[in-house]
């Protein structure tokens, strides 16, 4: 038998960004695979800051990039709460 579970609240949440940065991660490892063959792009420039262009760099600038945007968001949301709350 199947032991019916189910997932609320902030594990839901949790699980949810982990998985948007695994996929940010797994794209930009794609990205980082093709670009380079396809437009002999070999290094990008982030903020006068020049990176190669390989699958791992772009991996982890996306999972970064996505990670620090939910974190943010989460930050802004549980400050919003509890200002909320305190009414």
């Amino acid at each position: 038998m199947l032991d019916a579970r189910t997932i609320a609240g902030r594990r839901a949440v949790v699980a949810l960004a982990i998985a948007l940065v695994t996929a940010t991660a797994a794209f930009g490892a794609l990205l980082g695979a093709t670009l380079p063959a396809r437009t002999g792009l070999e290094e990008i420039t982030v903020r006068s800051i020049v990176v190669p262009v390989s699958p791992v760099t772009l991996a982890v600038y996306g999972a970064v990039a996505v990670g620090a945007l939910l974190v943010m968001l989460g930050l802004v949301v549980v400050g919003l709460s509890r200002f909320d709350d305190a009414t």
